[in-house]
């Protein structure tokens, strides 16, 4: 495969709006399987309900991306901004580095906020508007990576060894085969 470039910032906030909202539909469809895990474990332990429940939720999320990514090697909204996923060399990221990267995307845009709010809200005694204050920053700067990076590729992508590339010209080329 070739080695495509960059694809610009302004069209990868574009697909991950379009793919906030996909997301959005996919976490409600896993909200309501978790929902009834959380019913039935809720009973035994409280702590191992709230498990259970975020177990649910995360593979529902890798369900999802696993399925795009390596069926057609592009979500959605990445084929209508004419995104594509490679690892370095421009070629399809194996499933273990895909795998990586939707940990490292997980851990970066879920956790590091969650945490740093709750850290923040319980162990240093923070009002709730300075804590999401703090928290949001956190949560942008997988993104605002992007801003420092030489190849413009976001936090996880760099962490993942995985690229978001222009197939625009590559796309091109073929319809007018």
């Amino acid at each position: 495969m070739q080695n495509l470039p960059s694809v610009s910032f302004k069209r990868r906030l574009a697909s991950l709006l379009y793919e906030a909202l996909l997301v959005g539909a996919v976490t409600a469809v896993a909200a309501l399987l978790a929902g009834i895990a959380a019913t039935v474990f809720n009973t035994l332990s409280p702590l191992l309900s709230s498990l259970v429940v975020s177990i649910v939720l995360l593979a529902v999320w890798w369900l999802y991306f696993k399925l795009n990514w390596v069926g057609q090697g592009q979500t959605l909204p990445m084929r209508v901004w004419k995104i594509g996923l490679t690892d370095h060399r421009g070629a399809r990221p194996p499933l273990p580095q895909l795998r990586l990267r939707f940990m490292w995307a997980c851990v970066l845009i879920v956790f590091v906020p969650l945490l740093a709010y709750l850290g923040l809200r319980h162990l240093g005694g923070i009002p709730p508007k300075p804590a999401f204050g703090a928290a949001l920053i956190w949560w942008i700067l997988p993104w605002g990576f992007a801003f420092f990076n030489a190849d413009r590729q976001f936090l996880y992508d760099y962490l993942a060894g995985t690229r978001l590339v222009d197939v625009k010209l590559r796309h091109e080329a073929h319809q007018q085969k």
